[in-house]
């Protein structure tokens, strides 16, 4: 199956958070059982066409596994802030 789910999750998120991996400091257990995760996924064989799907948040993100043990992540943080504008961090000054 190559690459641990964990594994995957975390650099996916790490990537968008700009951090090492190792710096996320919400561990991935602590938001879902990785092993059940896992165990499902090997279930479904790998297979893209199979039902499954696990849908979790972590770090702000919506992170969605599938059978064939993709990951997708969407949204974040920030995606909330982003339908207001992109000046939603910046200071109101100057108005």
């Amino acid at each position: 199956m190559g690459e641990m789910l964990s594994t995957k999750v975390s650099t996916e998120i790490a990537a968008r958070e700009g951090v090492d991996p190792l710096q996320l400091d919400e561990p991935l257990y602590d938001v879902i059982d990785i092993g059940a995760l896992e165990r499902l996924v090997e279930t479904a064989g790998g297979r893209q066409e199979s039902e499954l799907e696990v849908e979790f948040t972590y770090y702000g993100y919506d992170v969605v596994v599938d059978g064939s043990g993709a990951v997708t992540v969407t949204g974040g943080p920030s995606a909330a802030g982003d339908a207001a504008g992109e000046s939603a961090d910046q200071p109101a000054t100057g108005r």
